[in-house]
């Protein structure tokens, strides 16, 4: 090939030659005798109008074209022109078959160099390079580095969106198309090339065409250098890859998906080929197998041996069926790691087969089941439990759906659902759910969510690893009613024993009230005048009366059963007199309450009930003495920040023989009518059903037993919030109050006090007496309202008056109030009372 100074031909991946001031071909090279026809010798010396009859420069009617214009005004030089172009032009070759074509010139020294772009049609092929493929031309460009102007094909630009016309403009032409990180990219690569760093170019980006389009090419070049070894020219190419690139970035999601997919469900995919009798196997099986991955494919035997000895032939034998029948196949066996550790996985395979429908290949999974499989053991265990104790068990995960259950014992299909056996609102099992999340397990007795017409005994687990709640519930009903009834009982027995002694302090009450009046009417029949000392007396009598009462009321009022978080040290405070009423003077007893400010979950009506039997149980055992004696009842925290109630006597002590039947149901060591051996009974038994301990010791440093009740307790600040006192003396000062009791004289005392004090008031004894006031078009600050009277609640008057006034505020009395009324909205104070007890409440 011949050579000239700066260019070499050879190097031109196009069809190229060059001219002689005679436009006759001097240079040819391989690209341009593959595309003509021609051989070498036949092409040197040649006209160029041989190959391009409308070549510029061709005499025509006697006249010699100084040139033509080219597309964008770029001329095509005739001879001794010294500017570049590009035009279509008719090719003719040696077989004489003319064809379009696309040239490009360029003038260097004395000599035109041609360039020649076949059509798409032609489908050449250019000495090794890829610019032109059996696809047809790609979009050609050419940079020469000593200038600023790329030469852009016109396939090029049709790529970008433009007329199918050849241009001739700076690198920012395309650059503009870019986004700019792409154009950092872009600039690196040509600055390596063009610096002669690299010999070719080669990368992708995404580039926007004229109408917006965004679309992914693939950029190549060739550097080409002069005879000073320096870079003179980059030739390249621009391909749109578009569709190969979005299916490559396709696959890498679905493969990444994949990955995730095993990396999640611990499992991985393979594939047997049965040509090489290898399996392929993906980084989800190495993983299953403990392995780390690798370009490893093992062969049926070499898989096998993964396998426990027994189980060594399952995958083998499958795997053949599946290749002789078609069908695929699933197992589970057990595996063992090179570490020595044993996995339970479970094979699934399908057969893929080829056009004519022969099994070209398997296909399947391998998926580690160990921790499923603990669960599945896991809920049978507990299913066989559920047989055998006769009680429903539900396992629900974190999504709320039933994974297992077992209500067989009941034989009731209607109750398939944990909802459709306890009749709790979702608000409740969410509050339930939360907490067991939090603590881990819970257990609660004698919960209800319906007033106790059902009532159920309850214990949730979470497991933490599975996300699996365990629900065990029981119906406790009819037992819990038969418990309440024998609670009852023993209440009631309980009174019996302490009778005497309350009977004995309200006859003392009553003497003394009695002995004061008489006195004051004597004395205010003899003229004196001075009877303050005696009304002083009957009030005192009055007040330690209401007390007594009070107490008594407390004790034989139905427990409430629902389990609630309390604090035990101020309940035995609140109850500390209950507790010497029942003891006769000549036993001392004893408080003492160490700073403790916790919260325990207990039947808050059963915890003073338990202490009040170990109480009267130390009381029979100090008679059993001499009837003089000592009880110490102490509270303290254990080292396991456990609730310790604590009670010793000085009685007779139990002897060591009885301790192991002390809480035997009517076990009893006392004499004969002294007890009926179930107080203590009942105490182990709603102590144990609450999760808490009872502790006996035969003898303690006081010489009798010594009973120690251990709670499980919520701790709370060591220094209990102090609320400001209330301010000093009663703001009712022309306010206008309405009173409503059917005790005349009740009503009589409340209107003299606060008129004393200032405010206006009006009384009513009855509901019609009450609907005439309202009706009178007065308006009321305050309604203070008995509880109970004999036309009407107080809770039907409250409303009455509320209807009427709905900003008035609302204080109630009563003498009695039941646990049902606990609910009871507005303040209430207890008959009887005094004025300052009175003035007390209504600064509320």
């Amino acid at each position: 090939m011949t050579s000239v100074p700066g260019l070499q031909l050879q190097d031109i991946p196009l069809p190229a030659f060059a001219l002689g001031n005679a436009l006759d071909i001097i240079l040819v090279n391989a690209a341009l005798i593959q595309l003509s026809g021609y051989r070498e010798k036949e092409l040197l010396g040649m006209a160029v109008h041989r190959l391009l009859p409308d070549y510029p420069g061709r005499k025509a009617s006697g006249k010699q074209d100084s040139g033509v214009k080219a597309p964008h005004g770029a001329p095509v030089p005739a001879n001794g022109s010294d500017r570049d172009g590009s035009c279509l032009l008719a090719f003719q070759g040696k077989d004489g078959e003319p064809q379009e074509i696309e040239i490009r010139s360029h003038q260097a020294d004395s000599l035109v160099f041609v360039f020649l772009c076949p059509p798409a049609a032609q489908g050449a092929t250019v000495c090794g390079d890829n610019f032109l493929s059996r696809d047809g031309e790609q979009a050609y460009w050419e940079w020469q580095t000593d200038t600023e102007e790329i030469y852009y094909s016109s396939r090029f630009m049709a790529l970008l969106g433009y007329e199918n016309r050849a241009f001739t403009g700076p690198t920012s032409f395309w650059q503009k198309h870019m986004d700019k990180a792409d154009v950092t990219v872009f600039d690196r690569h040509l600055a390596q090339a063009s610096s002669g760093k690299r010999t070719r170019v080669n990368f992708s980006l995404k580039v926007t065409d004229r109408h917006g389009q965004e679309k992914w090419v693939n950029i190549q070049a060739k550097v080409q250098q002069n005879q000073h070894n320096r870079v003179c020219r980059l030739v390249g190419m621009m391909k749109d890859v578009s569709k190969s690139h979005f299916l490559l970035g396709q696959g890498k999601a679905q493969s990444r998906y994949l990955n995730q997919v095993e990396h999640l469900s611990v499992c991985g995919h393979w594939r047997f080929n049965p040509q090489d009798g290898k399996f392929f196997w993906s980084s989800g099986v190495f993983k299953v197998f403990g392995l780390q991955p690798s370009s490893y494919r093992p062969d049926i035997e070499e898989t096998a041996n993964f396998f426990l000895p027994s189980q060594r032939g399952v995958l083998k034998k499958n795997i053949l069926a599946a290749m002789d029948k078609g069908k695929g196949f699933y197992f589970k066996a057990c595996i063992k790691h090179p570490s020595g550790q044993k996995v339970k996985i479970e094979a699934l395979g399908e057969v893929e087969r080829d056009h004519r429908g022969r099994v070209a290949a398997i296909f399947g999974l391998f998926r580690d089941i160990s921790r499923t499989e603990e669960v599945f053991e896991k809920l049978k265990l507990l299913a066989m439990v559920n047989y055998t104790i006769k009680v429903p068990i539900f396992f629900i995960d974190d999504n709320d759906n039933v994974v297992y259950q077992d209500l067989s014992p009941q034989g009731d299909n209607e109750k398939s659902t944990l909802f459709n056996y306890i009749n709790f609102s979702i608000t409740d099992y969410l509050a339930l759910k939360k907490t067991t999340k939090s603590q881990g397990q819970i257990k609660r007795n004698h919960i209800s969510f319906d007033k106790f017409n059902s009532v159920f005994d309850l214990c949730v687990t979470y497991e933490a690893e599975e996300g699996i709640y365990i629900w065990i519930v029981e119906n406790v009903t009819d037992n819990f009613r038969k418990e309440q009834q024998q609670i009852i009982s023993n209440r009631l027995a309980l009174l019996g024993n302490t009778f005497g002694n309350v009977s004995h302090d309200i006859n003392n009450v009553l003497g003394v009230a009695l002995g004061a009046i008489e006195m004051l009417e004597l004395k205010y029949a003899q003229g004196e005048r001075d009877i303050s000392g005696y009304i002083e007396r009957v009030k005192n009598a009055i007040d330690k009366g209401k007390s007594v009462t009070e107490r008594l009321l407390a004790f034989t009022r139905k427990p409430p059963v629902k389990v609630v978080e309390f604090d035990p040290v101020a309940e035995i405070r609140e109850n500390r007199y209950l507790f010497k009423q029942l003891l006769p003077g000549s036993i001392e007893l004893v408080f003492d309450f160490a700073p403790v400010h916790c919260l325990i979950h207990f039947p808050q009506g059963e915890f003073i009930n338990i202490l009040l039997n170990i109480v009267l149980n130390a009381q029979d055992a100090i008679k059993e003495t001499g009837g003089k004696g000592r009880i110490e009842l102490s509270v303290v925290l254990n080292r396991e920040k456990q609730l310790e109630v604590h009670v010793k006597d000085s009685g007779i002590g139990i002897a060591p023989e009885n301790i192991s039947r002390i809480f035997d149901p009517f076990f009893s060591s006392k004499s004969v009518n002294k007890g009926n051996g179930i107080g203590l009974a009942n105490v182990y038994s709603t102590m144990y059903k609450h999760n808490g301990q009872i502790q006996v010791e035969g003898s303690c440093e006081l010489g009798g037993a010594h009973f120690t009740l251990i709670f499980n307790c919520q701790l709370e600040e060591d220094n209990p919030p102090q609320y400001p006192a209330l301010l000093p003396g009663l703001n009712i000062r022309d306010k206008n109050v309405l009173i409503l009791d059917d005790e005349v004289s009740i009503s009589e005392f409340i209107a003299l006090y606060l008129e004393s004090e200032g405010a206006f008031t009006t009384y009513a004894n009855n509901k019609e007496a009450l609907l005439a006031h309202l009706a009178s078009g007065q308006d009321y600050d305050i309604f203070i309202t008995d509880m109970i009277l004999p036309d009407l609640s107080g809770r039907e008057a409250v409303n009455l008056v509320k209807a009427k006034f709905p900003e008035i505020k609302i204080y109630s009395i009563s003498g009695y109030i039941t646990h049902e009324d606990g609910k009871w909205q507005y303040p209430v104070l207890r008959k009887p009372f005094n004025s300052k007890e009175l003035a007390d409440f209504l600064m509320r």
